[in-house]
């Protein structure tokens, strides 16, 4: 993939929100793009454009594809200021485009042993502390429906779930036997795919922030549908009091009309803004870990 001005340009347009011709990205962009969820097709007339679904998981996930842009405005200035063949080369050269991912499929992990199956065979999962199992076939994994899957963002939170276990035991139901915890895997949609084709009840475990939220409502509940919630702690009103106001002030803009049907959830968002402050999901590994 050859880096241009007008390629930087397109994908600025992008993450600020705005749509650009469909015709504007190169294939080896704009399909896998597509696959993975960053990015949405729509229709001006009958000219196809695309959009991004999630300004920020895209720009997370273009350095997958070139490491150049990782920071549009410095490509974008050596490619003004040296127009030299060895400068066009060296930025070009850093493409990690190809036609297929490397690397499909998520994260799970657990705290006791699952028996699940995995492209026609048992597969026992029980990894250890400190550790997680990476699904790459992930169209043939499959958990016992008894299984409740919790999603989580933070990388932190989802190595150290033994120190949060109370916190996610609360989570269950009746019928509910075992937890199974799953991270997505650079920013690629797969697993809000493998979510959609069972039957488990999912609970989704975030930054409680307006953003947080958002990815929630905009990225995992569209495939869950009734099966998700957001996980809502009996305690998260007091540790909002004593949250961050500057995230708040940051995504107040962006997010400030952000509603939803559900009455548990609004009810989140009444609190994140009645106290102008959010709360970072880690806050709750050490509140566990000191029990």
């Amino acid at each position: 993939m050859r880096l241009t001005l007008r390629l930087i340009e397109n994908l600025k347009q992008l993450l600020r929100g705005e749509s650009i011709p469909y015709s504007a990205l190169p294939k080896s962009l704009v399909e896998p793009f597509v696959e993975e969820g960053l990015i949405s097709i729509a229709y001006q007339g009958t000219r196809r454009c695309v959009i991004a679904r999630n300004a920020d998981a895209l720009a997370g996930a273009l350095p997958q594809y070139n490491e150049a842009l990782k920071d549009l405005d410095a490509a974008e200035r050596l490619l003004t200021e040296d127009s030299s063949r060895a400068a066009q080369a060296a930025i070009s050269g850093n493409s990690k485009t190809s036609n297929k991912r490397a690397m499909p499929g998520f994260i799970v992990n657990s705290y006791h042993r699952i028996d699940c199956m995995l492209c026609g065979q048992p597969f026992a999962m029980e990894p250890a502390e400190g550790s997680a199992i990476y699904i790459a076939n992930w169209q043939f994994f499959i958990p016992p429906v008894s299984t409740l899957i919790i999603g989580i963002e933070n990388t932190e939170n989802f190595l150290r779930i033994r120190e949060q276990k109370k916190l996610f035991e609360d989570c269950m139901k009746k019928g509910e036997s075992e937890i199974l915890f799953v991270s997505r895997y650079a920013f690629s949609f797969d697993l809000m795919n493998w979510l959609a084709s069972i039957p488990n009840r999912y609970v989704h475990f975030g930054d409680f922030d307006l953003a947080g939220i958002g990815i929630f409502l905009n990225q995992f509940k569209p495939h869950v549908g009734e099966r998700g919630s957001f996980l809502i702690p009996s305690d998260i009103e007091s540790r909002i009091k004593q949250g961050s106001r500057k995230r708040y002030d940051d995504q107040y803009q962006k997010y400030s009309n952000l509603t939803t049907t559900d009455e548990t959830l609004n009810h989140l968002i009444s609190l994140i803004h009645k106290y102008r402050r959010t709360y970072d999901q880690e806050g709750y590994i050490i509140s566990n870990s000191q029990r």
